[in-house]
C-alpha cells in the first residue's frame, strides 16, 4: 500500500513512523504531509527517502492514511479522504468523539466495531490508556463513574515538538538565570511549574482536551460518567492519570489486580510506576490499586504510559487488523 501520514513531522508522527517501520504492514510507498515549515525535508523509512509535502493534495496518491496533525488539520484531511475514499485511521483524536465515527479501543473482544468503515479513529493520549484499564474492569464488575486528574508530559496531547524545545529553553533559562521566552509556546511558562489547564478555558471552565476525553472515555465505557481534570507538568514524556473509579460490584482490589494482571497490553508495576519509567513502552503500567476508604464500592488507581508512543503503535495494530500483516 502507499500509506500516508498526515502530520508526519509533529511528536505523534514521527512516533508513527518509527513504529509502522518496525511494523510487518506492507507499505510500497510512503506520502509523509507536514506544514509548510517542513517544505524540503525529507523522511527516511525501510531504506527510501521521501520528500515530504505540504499539500493535502498528495493524498491522492494514497490507498490508506493515517491523521495525526492538530485538530483542524485533521479535520480538513479527513474530508478531502472521505470525498476521495481513501481509507484512514484518525489518531489525533480530532474524529474519536464523533458518534459516526468506529471507535477502536481493543481488538478481538466481544463488540468491538468493524474495520472496514471509511474511518475508524483510536482513542487519542491518555484516554486510550485509560480506556485500556477501565474497559476490562466495566465488563468484570461495571464502572459506573470516574473521576480522573491527568497530568501530561510536553509532549502530550497534541503539544508537539515545538513544546518540548520550548520547556528545554525555559528550563536552561531558568538556570542560568536569564530571560525567558517572549511567547511561552504553551501560553504560560512551564518550566519548574504545574498549569491546571491544558489548553484554551471555556466559559464553564473546562478545556478541549477535557471534554473530548469524557466523550472519547464514555463512549469507550458505555454509560458510565466521567469527571476530567487535566494537569500539564514540566517533563519531556510519559503521562500519567490517579483513576477513582466507582464500581457496580463492591470488588477485592486482589481481585482487581488478577483482571488487569490478564489485560493484554497493560502491566502491573506495584507501588506505581513513573511518567520516566514509561517512555518508549508500549504497555499502559498500573500500580497504587486501593480500595477508596472514603467511598464505600470505589477504586483508587494509578496508571502512566507513553501515550504518544500508545497512540501510535494502537493505530498500527488497527492497521495490520484490517489489511492484514503481509
Amino acid at each position: 500500500m502507499r500509506v500516508a501520514i498526515v502530520g508526519a513531522t509533529g511528536s505523534l508522527g514521527a512516533e508513527l513512523l518509527a513504529v509502522l517501520d518496525e511494523s510487518a504492514l506492507a507499505v510500497s510507498a510512503l506520502i509523509p504531509i507536514g506544514t509548510e515549515r517542513s517544505f524540503g525535508t525529507e523522511v527516511e523509512f525501510r531504506g527510501g527517502v521521501f520528500p515530504v509535502e505540504t499539500e493535502l493534495a498528495a493524498l491522492r496518491g494514497a490507498d490508506f492514511a493515517f491523521l495525526c496533525a492538530p485538530t483542524d488539520v485533521s479535520l480538513e484531511a479527513a474530508r478531502a479522504l472521505l470525498r476521495a475514499r481513501i481509507a484512514a485511521i484518525d489518531c489525533s483524536g480530532a474524529l474519536a468523539a464523533a458518534p459516526e465515527v468506529p471507535l477502536v479501543v481493543e481488538l478481538g473482544v466481544a463488540g468491538a466495531p468493524a474495520l472496514d468503515a471509511p474511518i475508524l479513529a483510536v482513542p487519542p493520549g491518555l484516554s486510550l490508556a485509560c480506556a485500556r484499564v477501565l474497559a476490562p474492569l466495566a465488563r468484570e464488575f461495571g464502572v459506573a463513574r470516574v473521576l480522573a486528574t491527568l497530568v501530561l508530559s510536553a509532549s502530550a496531547s497534541g503539544a508537539g515538538r515545538a513544546n518540548i524545545e520550548a520547556l528545554a529553553e525555559e528550563t536552561i533559562a531558568l538556570l542560568t538565570q536569564q530571560e525567558l521566552p517572549d511567547a511561552p509556546a504553551l501560553g504560560h511558562p512551564v518550566a519548574f511549574d504545574v498549569l491546571p489547564w491544558t489548553g484554551d478555558v471555556a466559559g464553564d471552565g473546562t478545556t478541549a482536551h477535557e471534554r473530548v476525553f469524557a466523550a472519547v472515555l464514555g463512549r469507550a465505557l458505555g454509560d458510565a460518567t466521567v469527571a476530567v481534570t487535566s494537569l500539564r507538568i514540566p517533563v519531556f514524556c510519559g503521562d500519567g492519570a490517579s483513576l477513582a473509579i466507582e464500581v457496580r460490584e463492591t470488588v477485592d482490589p486482589v481481585r482487581v489486580l488478577d483482571v488487569l494482571g490478564k489485560t493484554p497490553g497493560v502491566a502491573l508495576a506495584g507501588h506505581g510506576p513513573t511518567t520516566r519509567a514509561v517512555a518508549g513502552s508500549d504497555l499502559v503500567q498500573v500500580g497504587r490499586v486501593r480500595a477508596d476508604a472514603a467511598r464505600p464500592g470505589s477504586l483508587l488507581v494509578w496508571l502512566a504510559a507513553d501515550s504518544v508512543r500508545l497512540t501510535a503503535a494502537h493505530a498500527v495494530r488497527v492497521a495490520e487488523a484490517r489489511f492484514g500483516r503481509v
